[in-house]
């Protein structure tokens, strides 16, 4: 069918993708997993306040929610969660976000407390008998212990610490003889993508350990990550020894020596933010299916023997899960094109839909594509990121018009961004924003040379490719250099910020729980990231004078442009009083501002009502700067100065 576009102003265009539609209507899937026929999942529904509930589909009974209200499957472990349930042959455990208590469900039956204390928060669950192996993070007078522990599941409140020697853990992974139990760990200042211990132990019916064995480079630091068992004696661990976290097998005889199993130039492999995480499964001993990422790129991999076979599994967002005895597939599909969905494999290659993230049917034209673009760096190198045009079917930017851009900084800053449906960015590129979505050096899904690139550079390197990827886009005469606007959350947040400091490339910047005070980030944020800025910035205290020149709270009075803050008052990562500092000192500089809190919010907002107020305060904020009348808006911002 052939549209004549009506031409509007980039900005102006009336868009399907209203704030309401974009956050109310899209379920977040996360954690998928098998157990027999039965494929588990978890869903974000914002329509019921965020709420995360525990999915089951079965061949037979089809789709059914398996945690009740007012149960919301997560955990705070770390802050940032992730591994809240575990399921092994219909039985269940899993935490509940908002007590943190422990519960059990038994083939259907009602959910059965096993543990709850408000000073402890557990996840990466494994059930051994009659026991519950996990991590367990207990909080007492500002002091926070993590360990391994046993959860009983016949005595409520019954706990057994196994391990507590090392500052953290994760994949607590018991053989299938259950006389061996493996686990990671590692200490300060160390991030869990930088240097950890992979350890094998023996371990008895009364949950004794013994005979302990350490597997570390302790020549370079080496990232070890996911361990599985495959077999009584053997093992998978990633590993980015080489470069790339690649798969290698050990075996508790000659624990010293590690089999790569497919050397690959890709990441089989993703920074550990979040418990839960799966690149690879088993098939059998010697066959895995695993995601391999390349210069940002996923692909599915079989790997046979050692022989590497690429599986067409449309876009899976994660690694696919086998399951059952034919070896079907499920995975969450994260295409360029549709929302996410729950997708299947059968064995005869036919590929099934079992759940979309969003029921309402999208033109494909009104749909824009993230095209990956390699650009040049200020110092000689290359830099990666998505660049999308502004698409509408029904409207087009008025004669000789390049239209504004919008740049985007995740988060972490050790992250990535792909190119897999976003309802934000086409919040944007339908109302007439092309956008950039940069993967900056430090981020990962390229290599281990460039994601530690960032080290000592953070501030400097991020905030540079950033500009470098608008300078390639005006040089292609794609953007509008004088409508460029930059928005970033949390890590990104603080690149905004520096952003703003360092050019006036940008016209504005919008920061949702950005860090504005490094100093009082290495004081004040919580066990987990307490260190990591000792590789991004410098050794704290020693080298605090770098962390003073990098706050971008010392240098507010080089920003000139106009900038919009958003910030959770419940944020334990990024406290409220780094939002505070930087409000005042934008008004004690007289730099036009607005500024929105939410006081049930923490770090990364949840509530529909909260991430529909940002893109409708972001909208206006920008339309009020670009100088653009935003279509269908029932609220204006107010802009301070």
């Amino acid at each position: 069918m052939i549209h004549h576009a009506t031409s509007l102003p980039c900005g102006s265009w009336p868009s399907p993708f209203s704030p309401q539609f974009v956050n109310g209507k899209t379920i977040v899937f996360s954690e998928l997993t098998k157990d027999h026929d039965d494929i588990y999942w978890l869903e974000r529904r914002p329509e019921e306040q965020g709420r995360t509930v525990l999915v089951k589909w079965n061949p037979v009974s089809g789709i059914k929610d398996i945690t009740p209200q007012p149960f919301s499957v997560g955990t705070h472990v770390h802050e940032y969660g992730g591994g809240a349930y575990h399921v092994h042959n219909q039985q269940i455990i899993f935490s509940d976000q908002k007590t943190s208590a422990v519960w059990f469900i038994n083939q259907d039956h009602d959910p059965i407390l096993i543990f709850q204390d408000d000073a402890y928060r557990f996840t990466d669950f494994r059930i051994m008998d009659n026991f519950v192996i996990c991590v367990a993070e207990h909080h007492h007078q500002n002091q926070v212990h993590n360990t391994i522990v046993a959860l009983s599941l016949s005595t409520p409140q019954q706990l057994i610490v196994l391990t507590e020697s090392a500052d953290f853990y994760s994949s607590p992974r018991l053989s299938p003889n259950h006389q061996h139990l493996t686990w990671i760990e590692w200490d300060h200042p160390n991030m869990p993508w930088e240097a950890t211990r992979l350890c094998i132990a023996e371990i008895d019916s009364s949950l004794t350990l013994q005979n302990k064995q350490i597997i570390a480079d302790t020549n370079h630091q080496e990232s070890l990550i996911q361990p599985e068992w495959v077999s009584d004696t053997d093992l998978i661990i990633c590993s980015d020894r080489s470069g790339y976290w690649n798969l290698y097998k050990i075996n508790i005889h000659n624990h010293n020596h590690l089999d790569a199993i497919a050397p690959i130039k890709a990441e089989i492999g993703l920074p550990q933010w979040v418990f839960g995480q799966q690149s690879w499964y088993s098939i059998s001993p010697n066959q895995f299916i695993a995601q391999a990422i390349t210069n940002g790129n996923a692909e599915t991999i079989l790997i046979n023997k050692g022989q590497i076979t690429k599986l067409d599994l449309n876009y899976p967002e994660t690694c696919p899960v086998p399951f059952n005895k034919e070896n079907n597939y499920a995975w969450i599909n994260n295409s360029p094109y549709h929302p996410a969905q729950i997708m299947m494999q059968d064995h005869t290659g036919k590929q099934h839909v079992l759940r979309s993230s969003n029921a309402i049917q999208m033109s494909p034209d009104d749909i824009s594509y993230g095209h990956p673009i390699t650009f040049p760096t200020q110092d000689h190198q290359e830099a990666h990121a998505f660049f999308y045009m502004p698409t509408n079917q029904h409207y087009s930017p008025i004669e000789g018009e390049l239209p504004p851009l919008l740049v985007l900084a995740h988060g972490g800053p050790t992250g990535q961004t792909t190119n897999g449906f976003s309802p934000r960015i086409q919040f944007w590129t339908s109302r007439g924003f092309a956008v950039v979505d940069v993967n900056y050096r430090g981020s990962t899904g390229f290599g281990k040379n460039y994601r530690e690139a960032l080290q000592k550079q953070w501030g400097i390197l991020d905030v540079q490719d950033c500009i470098d990827a608008c300078q390639y886009l005006i040089d292609q005469k794609k953007v509008d250099p004088k409508r460029i606007v930059i928005r970033g959350s949390s890590a990104g947040g603080y690149t905004v910020l520096t952003a703003l400091i360092q050019s006036k490339l940008f016209a504005a910047g919008s920061c949702l729980y950005g860090v504005g005070d490094l100093t009082a980030l290495a004081e004040e944020t919580h066990k987990f990231e307490a260190r990591y800025l000792d590789g991004l910035i410098g050794q704290y205290p020693e080298e605090k004078h770098i962390y003073q020149e990098r706050s971008p709270l010392n240098h507010i009075h080089n920003i000139r442009s106009p900038l919009i803050v958003f910030q959770g008052l419940q944020d334990k990562v990024v406290p409220p009083s780094q939002a505070e500092a930087i409000i005042h000192a934008l008004k004690t500089n007289h730099i036009p501002y607005a500024y929105y809190t939410f006081p049930e919010e923490g770090h990364g907002f949840r509530q529909e009502a909260t991430l529909t107020k940002v893109l409708e305060m972001e909208l206006s904020f920008f339309g009020k700067i670009l100088g653009f009348t935003p279509a269908n808006l029932d609220e204006e911002v107010t802009i301070y100065s």
